[in-house]
C-alpha cells in the first residue's frame, strides 16, 4: 500500500508536466520550451550564497608589496588619426582576460548624433599589455548606424558579455517617436565575437512602448560603464531619462531576470532637486542597493537606496562627504565579511573640483568600511580627468581604466592598485579571517 500512494503522486506530477508541455506545444509548435509566462515565478535566474563582491583568492604578494600608479599604461590615445577615443570600461572575464572598452568617436569627440563605433582591447597578463583594437559593435558608415556609450555586464552564470549601447538619435534630439535607441549586444566567446544589436526600445519607452506612461517619454538611455549583476542574477543598468520636452533627466533603472533577453523598467526613479544622471549601482551585505549619481548643480554625489532589488528607490541624498564633479565614475563592492574577507570594503572613482566648477579635476579613489556610511579618499592624479571605471582583477587588485589628462577625454589610461598603496599602508588587508573551531 505503501509504494502505491507513493506512485500517485508522482503519477500526477508526470500528467501535469505533460500538460504544459502539450500547452506548451500549441503555442509553439517547434518545440520552444515553457513560456515565459509559466518559467515566470519559479526562482531566481541564480542564487550565489555568502556576500557580494570578489570572492576568489589574493595573494600574500597582492596585498603586501605596494602596487602603484607606476603600473600606468595608455590603452587607447585621445586621437589617433581622425578618430576620438572616450568612455572606458574595464571588464575581468572568468577566464583571466582582461577586457578594456572605448568609444571610437570618427571626426569629432561628440556625444551622439555622431559616427561611432564601441572597441575594446584584451590583455592576458594582468594589464601589462594589450592586444590590437577590435570592434563590439557592426562598423559604422553614418550617424544613422552608429552606437556609444556602451555599458557592461559578465553575466556569472554563463559567462556572456552584456553590453547596452545608445544608438542613433541624440538625448537632446530624441522624441517618442524618434528616439535615440537602446540595443544589447552580447559575446558568448570572451568578447571573440559579438551579435548582432537588438533594438530594445519598445520594451524601455518610446510610442512603440505598451506601457502607457513610457510611451510618452522623450530620451532615455544607459549609463555608461559597469551595470551590476545581483545574487540572485538579476542584472541592472541606470537609465538618464528625459520624461518631457524639458531638460530635466530622472535615474530610473532597467532590468532583467533571463540573462538580457528581455528587459523591464522601474516603478520609479529617486526623487531629487536636482533631477538625474549618469548613475552606477552596486549591491550591500544585506540585499540593498545603493546608487551613486553624478553630480548636478550642487558639486556633490548623490546616493540613494533600494531594498527590493531595484523596483522602487528611495530619495537621492546629497553627500557633502563625496565633492564631485558633472562626470561619470565607477562604484564596486571590493571585500564583503559574509565571503570570509577581514572587512567590507566599497570603493567608488570620480574626479572632484569645487563645487562651483563643473568641469572634472583631480580623480579620487573613494573607500568605504560601512556600506557607504562614511567614506575616506585617496587621490589617484593631480591633474584633470574624466570618466573611470573599476574592476576587481584575477589576482585580487583593483584595476582603474580612466580617462586622464583632460576634461572630459583622454588618453585612457589603465593601473592596477591595491588598498596598502591607497592607504599608505594603513590597510595590510584583504586576507581571509581564520575561524576558529568550537
Amino acid at each position: 500500500m505503501k509504494k502505491r500512494f507513493i506512485f500517485i503522486p508522482l503519477a500526477i506530477l508526470i500528467v501535469i508536466a505533460g500538460v504544459l508541455i502539450w500547452a506548451c506545444e500549441l503555442r509553439h509548435p517547434f518545440g520552444m520550451g515553457l513560456s515565459a509566462e509559466l518559467l515566470e515565478g519559479l526562482g531566481p535566474y541564480m542564487s550565489e550564497s555568502g556576500g557580494p563582491g570578489y570572492k576568489g583568492d589574493i595573494s600574500a604578494q597582492t596585498t603586501n608589496t605596494y602596487i602603484t600608479k607606476s603600473t600606468k599604461v595608455m590603452v587607447f590615445p585621445l586621437k589617433k588619426g581622425n578618430d576620438y577615443y572616450r568612455i572606458p570600461t574595464l571588464v575581468q572575464l572568468t577566464n583571466g582576460d582582461l577586457l578594456a572598452f572605448a568609444d571610437r568617436r570618427i571626426g569629432t569627440i561628440g556625444d551622439l548624433p555622431n559616427t561611432i563605433e564601441v572597441v575594446y582591447r584584451r590583455s592576458k597578463d594582468n594589464g601589462k599589455t594589450w592586444s590590437a583594437q577590435r570592434l563590439v559593435s557592426p562598423k559604422c558608415t553614418s550617424k544613422a548606424n552608429s552606437h556609444g556609450d556602451a555599458g557592461f555586464i559578465l553575466d556569472r552564470k554563463t559567462g556572456n558579455i552584456i553590453c547596452v549601447v545608445a544608438a542613433g538619435n541624440g538625448f537632446l534630439n530624441s522624441t517618442p517617436d524618434n528616439p535615440i535607441r537602446i540595443k544589447i549586444i552580447k559575446s558568448k566567446d570572451n568578447g571573440e565575437t559579438w551579435s548582432e544589436p537588438v533594438d530594445i526600445t519598445p520594451q524601455i519607452y518610446g510610442s512603440a512602448c505598451k506601457d502607457p506612461t513610457r510611451k510618452n517619454w522623450q530620451a532615455a538611455f544607459a549609463a555608461s560603464g559597469n551595470g551590476v549583476q545581483l545574487r540572485n542574477g538579476r542584472m541592472l543598468f541606470v537609465l538618464a531619462v528625459r520624461e518631457s520636452i524639458a531638460n530635466f533627466a530622472k535615474n530610473y533603472v532597467m532590468y532583467s531576470d533571463d540573462g538580457g533577453d528581455t528587459w523591464k523598467v522601474s516603478k520609479n526613479a529617486p526623487q531629487s532637486s536636482s533631477g538625474g544622471d549618469e548613475a552606477k549601482i552596486v549591491e550591500l551585505n544585506d540585499g540593498t542597493l545603493l546608487m551613486a549619481i553624478r553630480a548636478k548643480d550642487i558639486y556633490q554625489r548623490r546616493l540613494a537606496k533600494s531594498t527590493d532589488n531595484g523596483e522602487t528607490w528611495g530619495p537621492a541624498v546629497f553627500r557633502s562627504d563625496l565633492p564631485s564633479s558633472a562626470s561619470n565614475g565607477d562604484i564596486i563592492y571590493y571585500t564583503s565579511t559574509n565571503n570570509g574577507w577581514d572587512k567590507n570594503r566599497l570603493i567608488t572613482m570620480f574626479d572632484t573640483a569645487p563645487y562651483s566648477v563643473s568641469s572634472p579635476a583631480k580623480p579620487y579613489l573613494f573607500y568605504s568600511y560601512d556600506d557607504g556610511n562614511t567614506w575616506r579618499k585617496f587621490m589617484i592624479e593631480n591633474g584633470k580627468a574624466g570618466y573611470s571605471s573599476l574592476a576587481i582583477l584575477k589576482d585580487g587588485s583593483i584595476g582603474i581604466l580612466a580617462e586622464i589628462g583632460g576634461s572630459w577625454n583622454g588618453p585612457i589610461y589603465f593601473m592596477r592598485l591595491n588598498m596598502k598603496y591607497i592607504t599608505g599602508g594603513k590597510d595590510s588587508g584583504p586576507f581571509k579571517v581564520k575561524v576558529k573551531q568550537k
